[in-house]
């Protein structure tokens, strides 16, 4: 029981530190914050269906090994 816990533990801490080390270079791209273009702003659904997705994917994975 201890190991589950602690693989998931670490799942977890690599997958938040991969989440901010490949979102910092996005951050640092410009001074000033741009959110979107009018145009574009429909494009950001596709965020919040990715970003379930990757969880649950991440969750099968582990719940597979």
């Amino acid at each position: 029981m201890n190991t589950v816990r602690a693989r998931i533990a670490y799942v977890v801490t690599m997958s938040v530190v991969a989440l901010v080390a490949l979102a910092a270079p996005a951050a640092a791209v410009s001074g000033a914050p741009v959110l979107a273009d009018d145009q574009f702003k429909w494009f950001y659904w596709i965020g919040f269906v990715l970003a379930l997705s990757l969880a649950l994917w991440l969750l099968a994975t582990l719940v597979g090994y």
